[in-house]
């Protein structure tokens, strides 16, 4: 059986440790190197050429949702699962180009299992394929975008009826800067370019 090489990417260095013990025990696998930051991963890389590597999310410095994109724009054959302890991310990570995407609860068995698959190709995340995923990704990114808080909603409404600024934080109790603030933050959810577009996407959306 091919070995399969491994670069681990984290900053906490327990955490390399205790990751490289147990894939030492996997004979299917070979750790190559470990390090705490994004700029050694790349060094790593050019200097052992992982087939995958398994990268921490919240790093200082560059963290690892970009070192993944920056990864897979200089090495776009090199596989990249995400071992976090973070499930938040996983939108971010799929759309930088990760294969995989791994709580750091994961078992020994399970993370071997993952890192052949990934190397062979197929993204770990069964039953569905990397093309699923990436449009569940999209899904989840436009619901994040179209949700309105209740303090939102109660701004919008008064948008749609034709309250300025100064009416609506007299109304709501809030500082004029806050309701400015809040309304190009709807605006951007929203995915228009200005109030009157945003009360008629609201009314199509039903969302006032």
């Amino acid at each position: 059986m091919t070995r399969v090489r491994v670069l681990l990417v984290d900053d906490h260095e327990i955490v390399r440790r205790g990751l490289r013990r147990m894939l030492e025990l996997e004979e299917s696998v070979e750790v190559v190197g470990d390090c705490a930051n994004a700029q050694e991963a790349f060094s790593l890389f050019e200097t052992f050429s992982p087939d995958v590597v398994l990268m921490d999310i919240k790093m200082p410095g560059t963290d690892g949702i970009r070192a993944t994109r920056l990864l897979k724009e200089k090495q776009p054959a090199c596989k990249i699962i995400m071992l976090t302890l973070y499930g938040e991310y996983i939108t971010e990570a799929i759309e930088a180009g990760a294969e995989g995407y791994l709580l750091k609860d994961v078992k020994r068995d399970e993370l071997v299992r993952a890192i052949r698959t990934v190397q062979q190709d197929r993204a770990p995340f069964s039953p569905w394929s990397r093309e699923s995923l990436a449009e569940l990704a999209a899904l989840i990114r436009d619901a994040e975008r179209s949700y309105l808080s209740e303090r939102e909603s109660a701004i919008l409404r008064l948008v749609a009826s034709g309250a300025t600024t100064r009416e609506i934080a007299h109304e709501l109790l809030f500082s004029e800067a806050t309701i400015r603030r809040d309304v190009k933050r709807i605006i951007n959810k929203l995915g228009v370019r200005n109030r009157p577009e945003a009360a008629a996407e609201a009314y199509k959306r039903r969302l006032i």
